[in-house]
């Protein structure tokens, strides 16, 4: 597989900009003080979006259909995911559990 100078630069272009949008808000963010009214807000925020994540993932609904179905794949996968989370405390081995007992799955099934 080649790769042109022009990809390569579109690559290194979408990198560095995804880069500073996920950066600049941290940093203009240590220069505010915040309320404490907002600071509790923001401390709800990852609840929120872990929530999302999950019930996206756990409920599924089919194109041209009606109703959801549950993900069954995604619902054993996250049983022993949670385990480890509860075990370990450690996000990064929540995450490799998970994607490695996904993997297993799958390649299973």
């Amino acid at each position: 597989m080649t790769i042109s100078v022009h990809l390569l630069v579109v690559i290194l272009f979408c990198g560095v900009v995804t880069w500073l949008t996920r950066v600049t808000p941290f940093v203009l963010i240590t220069k505010i003080q915040l309320s404490e009214k907002v600071v509790k807000w923001l401390s709800f925020i990852p609840i929120t979006l872990f929530t999302a994540l999950i019930i996206d993932g756990v409920i599924t609904q089919h194109d041209n259909a009606f109703g959801y179905t549950l993900n069954l794949p995604f619902i054993i996968t996250m049983i022993p995911t949670i385990f480890i989370a509860v075990i370990t405390r450690s996000l990064t081995f929540t995450i490799v559990g998970g994607i490695l007992i996904i993997a297993v799955l799958r390649w299973l099934f």
